[in-house]
């Protein structure tokens, strides 16, 4: 397969490297997937900041601190109604990801009402991981820790993109270098033996040397999987407008030194995925020690279970036997969300008829 893609695709060697290693990490992990499971994705779109290259839906605290109590009432609202489809469709529910946004700027009161309604509306027996971007290492508390994990969280992920500080200032982020040793030290005295670390790869005003001096910091935290991003120009991110100033963005530098590195330190690539208008066309890719690759973030790139999202800017994939998957999203902003909840909620009758569908499919094979 590799020389054929080389040969009609012309797929450097490396490439053709990093691909092949990492379905081997994945096959055998797919191959547990639950038959009747799913994965239930919780999005919580607050931030402390907005970054300059992030296109996400996401709001910052200051702004929308109004609407964060209205907006997590019908979020856990959601996850009932989630729940009760969950139980009559029998399904099981497989991986749960919290993810915005930063769900850690929330209070640690607010983290628990939702980690409360997911507890009461879901059977997590079946659970094989339970997720929640930690991300900003300023939003990071003891409390919240805890918080966490009495809930059963078992990954978390402490995401400075970078270590060097005059970057960090560079693309609005409010926290220091030293803020993302301490979170993540924190985290281990909490007890999470998970944790990744996202970092990117061409960032404003990053270098190779800055970028290599990174990677030599996280790697002396020793974090259970490290991700590494390369930079996009998304249209909704700021830094989009300058983007004539990132052509001679060394980010293929930077990726290729991290396909290097990480591997030498016993992390292997496990996931990997391209999107639109990344610098030189590089790949994100999520690298782990053995047993503690992402289960979630397989899942999702491979489309092969459905997702059940909650909450607003969320997006429920439902995958059919026959290969068919269908995308219901969910309104992209709070007020929306807030809004229209009970037009929203409505769009859960074709989740219903869909999974019937799939029912019906899994009986006659």
């Amino acid at each position: 397969v590799c020389e054929k893609l080389h040969e009609k695709y012309w797929i450097a060697p490396e490439k053709l490297s990093l691909v092949y290693d990492t379905a081997m990490v994945q096959q055998p992990l797919l191959e547990k997937t639950p038959k009747h499971g799913i994965s239930l994705y919780v999005s919580i779109p607050f931030c402390p900041t907005r970054c300059s290259y992030c296109s996400f839906v996401s709001h910052s605290i200051a702004q929308a601190q109004n609407l964060i109590p209205a907006y997590l009432e019908k979020l856990c609202e959601e996850l009932k109604i989630w729940g009760q489809l969950v139980r009559e469709q029998e399904l099981l529910v497989d991986t749960v990801y919290f993810g915005g946004g930063t769900p850690t700027s929330l209070t640690a009161a607010q983290l628990e009402q939702v980690l409360t309604a997911v507890q009461e509306s879901f059977d997590l027996s079946h659970l094989r991981e339970y997720c929640v971007e930690a991300g900003r290492p300023d939003t990071i508390t003891s409390e919240k820790l805890q918080t966490l994990r009495r809930f059963g969280v078992d990954r978390i992920s402490v995401n400075p993109q970078t270590m060097q500080d005059h970057v960090l200032e560079t693309i609005g982020r409010k926290h220091t270098t030293a803020q993302t040793v301490e979170a993540f030290r924190m985290a281990r005295a909490a007890g999470f033996e998970n944790i990744n670390m996202d970092l990117i790869a061409g960032l404003p005003d990053d270098t190779p040397e800055g970028f290599h001096d990174t990677l030599e910091q996280i790697l002396a935290l020793d974090p259970d999987s490290i991700t590494v991003h390369a930079l996009t120009l998304k249209r909704a991110a700021n830094l989009f407008a300058e983007g004539e100033q990132q052509v001679h963005n060394p980010v293929e530098q930077m990726v290729q030194e991290s396909m290097r590195r990480l591997p030498e330190h016993g992390y292997a690539p496990y996931y990997m995925y391209r999107q639109k208008n990344t610098i030189d066309n590089q790949e994100n890719v999520g690298y782990a020690r053995a047993g503690k690759e992402s289960l979630y973030n397989i899942l999702i790139m491979d489309e092969s279970q459905s997702i059940f999202g909650a909450g607003c800017g969320a997006s429920t994939k439902l995958v059919e036997p026959c290969g068919r998957i269908t995308r219901i999203h969910n309104y992209k902003f709070p007020y929306e969300y807030i809004r229209q909840f009970d037009q929203l909620m409505q769009k859960k009758e074709q989740v219903r008829e869909i999974c019937e569908r799939i029912r019906e499919q899994e009986a006659e094979k």
